[in-house]
């Protein structure tokens, strides 16, 4: 499995793998077309972060890490082993040097936004597991959030953050969290926002049943798929939205199953 970059303009472009690796996969592409990915060895016992942009291909400095985003400054966000804990924490790749985020006990940063703010989720000594906001000035922030199996999703440029804590969604902003209103019948994953606070996502009683959903303050929620005109097309899970309002995801279409899809509003 090779790690692939795809552009309108350029097509498919798969990443050559690094000297020492079996396989890759990419992980997220920021707006200049810059991506980030994970390389493994054959038994997956290995992994390292890698970036690539202008054809070239970079490893990232840390053991067993991992990318979980980037933004559109090159900053970087995942989780990796720092030599000073030895156990894998959560981490921000700035200027290609590793900056540790400063949990105790383990985690990971999975996304940031153009600002600098990172979102994640981190243990505690007590072994208690909660979302986090960071950036440069105060550090790692704890959300607290009710619920089962609460974690950190997505963040947009006004450090609004998308919470799922079980069954329920959740915006945090300025501080206070609110609770979407979303499928009334099935449980609801959320996967991103937009800076209109716009989110998309999936939901259904289990995985192979699911439908893919937006989202909006002013309209509410939405099954995608009515969306859409083309009757082939079942849209099973939206996994980004851009400012443009512009959604990507996967789904089946006619005989076919788990198709990429691109959602371009009229």
């Amino acid at each position: 499995m090779h790690a692939a970059l795809w552009s309108e303009s350029a097509g498919l472009q798969e990443v050559d793998l690094p000297s020492g690796y079996s396989r890759a996969e990419g992980v997220s592409v920021n707006r200049a077309g810059n991506l980030v990915g994970v390389a493994m060895n054959a038994d997956s016992s290995k992994r390292q972060a890698f970036t690539y942009r202008d054809g070239r291909l970079s490893l990232l400095p840390g053991d067993q890490s991992k990318p979980l985003a980037v933004n559109d400054v090159d900053e970087i966000v995942g989780e990796s082993v720092l030599a000073a804990k030895g156990v894998s924490g959560p981490v921000l790749w700035r200027k290609h040097m590793a900056v540790d985020l400063g949990a105790c006990c383990g985690g990971a940063a999975t996304g940031i936004n153009n600002r600098g703010k990172v979102i994640g989720d981190v243990y505690e000594r007590s072994g208690n597991y909660h979302p986090f906001l960071w950036d440069s000035v105060s550090g790692i922030q704890r959300v607290r959030a009710s619920g089962e199996g609460s974690s950190s999703i997505a963040i947009n440029d006004a450090g609004h953050v998308v919470i799922e804590s079980f069954p329920h969604v959740l915006i945090y902003a300025n501080a206070k969290l609110v609770r979407l209103d979303l499928s009334a019948k099935y449980p609801s994953h959320a996967k991103a926002i937009n800076n209109c606070d716009v989110v998309v996502g999936a939901f259904g009683p289990f995985s192979d049943a699911f439908r893919a959903f937006l989202w909006e303050k002013t309209t509410g929620f939405h099954d995608l798929n009515t969306l859409v005109a083309d009757p082939e097309w079942k849209l099973e899970m939206a996994t980004s939205i851009n400012n443009r309002g512009e959604i990507v995801g996967y789904g089946d279409h006619g005989s076919d199953e788990d198709v990429g899809f691109l959602l371009v509003p009229q």
